[in-house]
């Protein structure tokens, strides 16, 4: 029943969303319709596929209900003729619902134009958008517009391809959830601060375009548009897909505007193939950033799992044995810190017998346990590293003076661990700890005190294993 009661809500909440979306965002387009005929910018059919491609719990029945609602209830509020308004819904409806189907055939990371090809993908359904919105649409233009067939549906198609190209990108890549989405803002936000000249770059060459452009044409002439060009390249060069996405959208937006409220003025501006192919320039403009951005991201993402590769052990999550050294050095350079770091040497005891006994399948379980309960046990900015097989290496920061008690703890979280082993058996272990501080007769140095704590190693296991042994270095 509370299963019930819980879906009943989230059809409640997809309808009440989508209808808000799509009845605030059509309101804004009909502000924009020029000359009696479609809007110059329409927001809504980009949103709501944007909406319910990103989260997929909104598209249910309830959720299409409230969008359906949405668009009848704007254009009626607006003065719209009912017959009208249907038609026009159907036409939106139509658009959305074949760009959610042809979205339901990526992978994930093309939907989050992730990959080189995720923005050519976009292009190809946001085509399939503006041309499933003009078949539906343009019969009625002749009817309710008085415009001709061919005129209704290229400004249709142009209009409805070029609002989800700029639309989507920012919906689809928007981190999420609202903590990330904080965090990430503040990071573009650094970004623009401290690389400000891509930012200024485009302020600068949209007022250039609209100086250079032709008075006498709404929409400032074909070079206004392509002048913003080289300076969104540089903008998706050095700030995040997001960023760049946003940038473009705001910059294309403009654009599209001006073509309605430049120096001709709404009531003259032009609606016809010129202005369709128009339309269709400012698209093709976003691509390219678009692109530059995503492959920019994708190159992005793949340095970081390289690095994470060179950096960390796949197994057990740990510091690679390099890694390691190359960042525990940094603890003694300066004399004064060196003197409160304690190593430590930590090794798994009777391991070979596991392997022996339960397989190395069993032996990689048990290491990858060991780890993650160390691990866990750590302060932040301890480090933790893989020296080989099974020994680990720490290194704890101004903590030389509780080493001895920091290894117990480590020793007896271990002790109380219990390993499933293939469902059926239960595994414990025991480690021995080696602990290394600093000699108050020599200045510490790495190499010196991981010498010490390896030799306390091997003393823990000579007596008996399953204890601490702690020295000087």
């Amino acid at each position: 029943m509370a299963q019930g009661h819980g879906g009943l809500r989230l059809k409640w909440a997809a309808a009440a969303i989508l209808f808000a979306v799509v009845f605030g965002a059509s309101l804004f387009g009909i502000l924009t319709r020029t000359s009696g005929f479609l809007a110059a910018f329409w927001p809504a059919n980009a949103l709501l596929l944007g909406l319910l491609v990103r989260f997929p719990r909104l598209d249910t029945v309830g959720g299409w209900i409230g969008a359906l609602l949405g668009y009848l209830a704007a254009d009626l509020l607006a003065g719209g003729d009912l017959v009208k308004t249907v038609w026009l819904t159907v036409a939106n409806l139509s658009g959305v619902a074949v760009g959610v189907t042809l979205f339901g055939m990526l992978n994930e990371e093309d939907r989050r134009l992730r990959r080189p090809l995720s923005v050519l993908f976009l292009f190809g359904i946001s085509m399939g958008v503006g041309a499933a919105a003009a078949v539906i649409g343009a019969p009625g233009v002749p009817a309710f517009f008085g415009k001709d067939l061919y005129v209704g549906a290229a400004f249709w198609f142009a209009t409805e391809t070029t609002n989800a190209i700029i639309l989507l990108p920012v919906i689809l890549t928007a981190p999420w959830p609202p903590r990330l989405l904080r965090l990430r803002r503040l990071d573009d936000l650094r970004a623009l601060g401290q690389r400000a000249a891509p930012v200024a770059a485009l302020v600068v060459s949209l007022i250039l375009g609209a100086l250079i452009g032709d008075p006498g044409a709404a929409s400032g002439g074909p070079g206004a548009l392509a002048f913003p060009a080289p300076a969104l390249l540089w903008c998706a060069l050095s700030y995040s897909l997001f960023g760049t996405a946003v940038l473009t959208m705001l910059v294309s937006i403009w654009q599209l505007l001006s073509m309605t409220y430049g120096p001709l003025g709404p009531e003259n501006a032009p609606l016809d193939n010129a202005a369709a192919v128009d339309r269709l320039a400012i698209m093709l403009l976003a691509l390219g950033p678009l692109t530059a951005a995503s492959i920019n991201a994708a190159r992005n993402d793949l340095l970081k799992r390289l690095e994470a590769i060179a950096t960390y052990d796949s197994l057990t999550g740990a510091l690679a044995r390099a890694a390691f050294l190359e960042r525990a050095n940094q603890h003694f350079v300066d004399p004064a810190r060196a003197a409160s770091v304690a190593v430590l040497m930590l090794d798994i005891d009777r391991f070979k017998r596991i392997n022996d006994t339960y397989g190395h399948a069993a032996g990689d379980v048990a290491l990858a346990a060991v780890a993650g309960t160390i691990g866990s046990a750590l302060r932040e900015g301890d480090l933790f590293g893989r020296m080989g097989g099974e020994e680990f290496a720490i290194v704890l920061p101004r903590a030389a003076a509780d080493s001895a008690m920091v290894a117990e703890r480590l020793r007896a979280a271990v002790a109380a661990m219990a390993i499933p082993i293939d469902g059926t058996a239960s595994l414990t272990l025991t480690v021995s700890i080696g602990v290394a501080r600093p000699a108050r007769t020599a200045p510490a140095e790495l190499d010196r005190l991981l010498g010490a704590a390896d030799r306390a190693l091997y003393q823990a296991k000579n007596t008996g294993r399953d204890r601490v042994v702690c020295v000087e270095g």
